[in-house]
């Protein structure tokens, strides 16, 4: 299978995974052509292509993290502090564009901790700081305006993103070509 290759500066492979499977074998495309069925009951969903890529991973996955808040990232903090083990962070923010909610010193973070990646509903900043992250991140965009820091929000709900409904513990794969949604891990 030939899938575009993202380059590390240094010339470095770069996919980011959970649980010791090489990404490039599973391309969201490729997951949605062998998985009519799991696609056609709503397991399998495909959200509305809208996110920017960032970070150095262009291909990762995980067990999903989420959290509801809005241009306030004192959760955000929070959650990235704790050990990511491999898992994607899902972060509904209204669709805000206001500020950011992720910046260079978060996406450090969740480098730093295991985080596979971050997925954002609303606005990242120091773009170049988190391109240069072993993570992959998507958002709608950037903005240099920081957020608020009152701690508003809710851990571990269901929100709603591009289209589609996204709980705690599913599964996340993104790739260049989009980003998936199931209800449990696709096997290869």
């Amino acid at each position: 299978m030939d899938i575009p290759q993202p380059l590390h500066p240094n010339n470095k492979l770069c996919f980011c995974f959970s649980s010791g499977k090489n990404m490039a074998t599973l391309a969201t495309a490729e997951a949605c052509d062998s998985n009519a069925a799991l696609l056609a009951s709503g397991d399998l969903r495909v959200l509305q292509h809208t996110f920017q890529i960032y970070g150095q991973c262009r291909a990762f996955s995980g067990s999903i993290v989420t959290l509801k808040v809005l241009e306030d990232n004192v959760l955000v903090r929070e959650l990235l502090e704790t050990r990511g083990e491999g898992r994607v962070l899902v972060i509904d923010g209204g669709g805000s564009m206001r500020c950011a909610l992720v910046g260079g010193n978060m996406g450090q973070l969740a480098q730093n901790m295991g985080w596979a990646g971050i997925v954002i509903n609303g606005c990242i900043r120091d773009v170049d700081e988190i391109n240069a992250c072993d993570i992959g991140v998507r958002a709608l965009a950037s903005n240099p305006l920081k957020s608020n820091k009152k701690g508003i929000g809710e851990k571990h709900v269901p929100v709603y993103i591009a289209g589609t409904w996204i709980r705690d513990g599913e599964w996340l794969y993104a790739d260049s070509d989009g980003i998936l949604v199931s209800k449990s891990e696709l096997s290869i």
